[in-house]
């Protein structure tokens, strides 16, 4: 690959190959569909692809390269995109083209893209999202402060006592600031929490 246009088109193709072998190994019903799209290159025209799947539970995920590549540091941005909203910390940053020593690789992060790092990806993409009492509170931190960050939501996804969940969203509802609820779902997402994340006896 002899810059960054023509990594881009190649790895989206070999991000869909693996893509599509994963499902098949899995047993999942749908295939990973793809439309390449046109972006000037110096000189030329390259043709990335972008990526959709729908999941076992029928939400739909994209991968969706940005139509430029990035200046610093250089490569290129796949974001990846659920259907329902979703943000997991494992694909908030999406995926990233880089190079490397006598080429270009797909990164997560700062880290090489491995089957073991795919699967994890996957795994967390295919699974249901919020529901019941953490929905609420995700409901709640929306309608106060916008769009809940991956690292918010990972903290309701892994709450699961009654009371913990009453002490974050009484928290959501009553802070005075969106530092302040981070601040507190951060504490108590440590079950049972540390004396400073608990309220006040009147």
């Amino acid at each position: 690959m002899h810059d960054i246009y023509e990594a881009i088109e190649k790895l989206t193709t070999v991000l869909s190959l693996r893509l599509d072998n994963a499902v098949r190994k899995r047993g999942w019903a749908a295939k990973p569909e793809t439309a390449r799209f046109e972006v000037d290159a110096p000189g030329r025209a390259i043709y990335p692809l972008n990526i959709g799947i729908t999941m076992p539970l029928g939400q739909r995920v994209n991968f969706q390269p940005d139509e430029k590549p990035t200046a610093n540091p250089p490569g290129w941005k796949i974001q990846i995109k659920r259907s329902d909203g979703v943000l997991r910390q494992s694909w908030s940053d999406g995926l990233h083209v880089r190079p490397v020593d006598n080429g270009y690789q797909l990164f997560v992060r700062d880290e090489l893209l491995t089957e073991s790092r795919f699967n994890k990806i996957l795994d967390e993409l295919s699974t249901t999202g919020l529901s019941g009492h953490a929905l609420a509170i995700c409901k709640a931190f929306t309608s106060r402060f916008g769009a809940v960050s991956a690292e918010v939501y990972e903290i309701l996804f892994s709450s699961q006592y009654f009371d913990q969940l009453e002490l974050m969203h009484e928290a959501v509802l009553t802070g005075a600031s969106q530092l302040d609820v981070e601040t507190a779902l951060g504490r108590l997402c440590q079950w049972p929490p540390p004396e400073a994340a608990l309220p006040e006896e009147p």
